[in-house]
């Protein structure tokens, strides 16, 4: 298990915790840097050697994913029971696969992209940090006000 933050019931999960929440996700956003914006997608994704496999279409994430410039992968999870929530961060470079070089664990049939479009260019993710965190669900009530706002307006 990883650490907790000082004064926070915070988790900071090691390396190999974040790939593990890594191996039973595929879906995250991506954020890639589109000339001076940053943009952020939802993508269907798959964690193989130690690296972040995609496939997308030709278009403005194509094109910013094909600039080598450095991009973020986030995905996270509620835990069944509703009190516990988990998020890993990868940042990394991103590359084209050569055909060929596809790793197995991107033929399973589980793994393909929701989105009906032909998506015939295969990224990879090459991770220069993974980050994760782990924490407690608390009451919904400290993070929405309440409902009669009249009291406040008196």
């Amino acid at each position: 298990m990883g650490t907790p933050q000082p004064g926070s019931a915070t988790e900071v999960l090691t390396v190999e915790e974040c790939w593990k929440l890594l191996g039973s996700s595929y879906i995250g956003r991506l954020a890639v840097i589109n000339g001076s914006t940053p943009e952020i997608f939802p993508v269907n994704f798959v964690p193989a050697e130690r690296a972040i496999y995609l496939r997308t279409a030709p278009g403005t994430k194509l094109r910013s994913l094909l600039t080598g410039n450095p991009v973020a992968l986030e995905t996270d999870a509620l835990n069944v029971y509703g009190t516990e929530v988990w998020s890993v961060v990868v940042k990394g470079v991103p590359s084209p696969v050569e055909d060929g070089s596809m790793p197995l664990e991107l033929a399973d049939p589980d793994r393909e992209p929701w989105e009906p479009s032909l998506k015939e260019h295969l990224i990879r993710i090459d991770p220069t940090e993974v980050t994760g965190r782990r924490f407690a669900v608390h009451s919904r009530t400290r993070w929405w006000p309440p409902l009669d706002f009249t009291s406040d307006w008196e």
